[in-house]
């Protein structure tokens, strides 16, 4: 089983300025650590895009499979309550997020103001 080891050491800019450097290795069965290829560099609105549209397309799913439930296409029970579960923690997860953005551009917009 292979484990992911991030080392964020501290470099030096050319003037003086410390900045932070960040290596990805792959640590292997023998606890040996190996270079890998960095995980290629997504922005935040992509993330934020991405996430969305997951939770979207969980939220799609429970309503197909309630619909199939109220129908009686649904064997077991279990994948309507799962699907619905994931939906939901999904949800909640997206709408916590966003309480935290505005609380914190709230508070910025109180220190500038």
């Amino acid at each position: 089983m292979e484990r992911l080891m991030i080392d964020f050491s501290q470099v030096y800019g050319q003037n003086g300025t410390q900045r932070a450097s960040r290596s990805v290795y792959n640590m292997n069965a023998n606890n040996e650590l190996q270079p890998t290829k960095e995980a290629p560099k997504l922005s935040f609105e992509d993330m934020l895009t991405d996430s969305m549209k997951k939770v979207n397309t969980l939220q799609l799913e429970a309503d197909k499979k309630i619909r199939d439930l109220s129908i009686g296409d649904v064997e077991d029970i279990s994948e309507v309550v799962l699907a619905s579960s994931r939906a939901d923690t999904a949800l909640r997860l997206v709408m916590e997020i966003r309480n935290k953005f505005l609380d914190a551009y709230q508070a910025l917009s109180r220190i500038t103001g």
